[in-house]
């Protein structure tokens, strides 16, 4: 059985590869460099953040899998958020475009 965290985790990467995909920003260069850069300062600062360890998980809740100090599940929800971030400003000024009538 998944535990609750990972399957959380994995559920939202997937919606956000969904949503970025209605957007159309999946084929786009500067979408994958953005995901790139984002997980490269999410190694580093959750590689801090759990090897002092100033974040600590319920091991009962993980899936065990670790990057060095850090769940693999970190990995999951930051490049989740990047990609809905990303996705959802797309979406947002494509409307408001269409209002400004471009």
């Amino acid at each position: 059985m998944i535990p609750e965290y990972t399957l959380a985790g994995i559920a939202w990467l997937g919606g956000a590869f969904a949503l970025a995909g209605a957007a159309g920003i999946v084929r786009r260069r500067k979408t994958w460099i953005a995901f790139g850069v984002f997980l490269a300062f999410t190694l580093v600062f959750d590689a801090v953040l759990t090897g002092i360890p100033i974040v600590i998980y319920d091991e009962a809740h993980l899936s065990g899998i670790r990057l060095g100090t850090t769940p693999v599940e970190d990995y999951l929800y930051g490049q989740a958020l990047c990609l809905t971030a990303i996705a959802s400003y797309e979406i947002a000024r494509r409307g408001r475009d269409r209002e400004r009538g471009r």
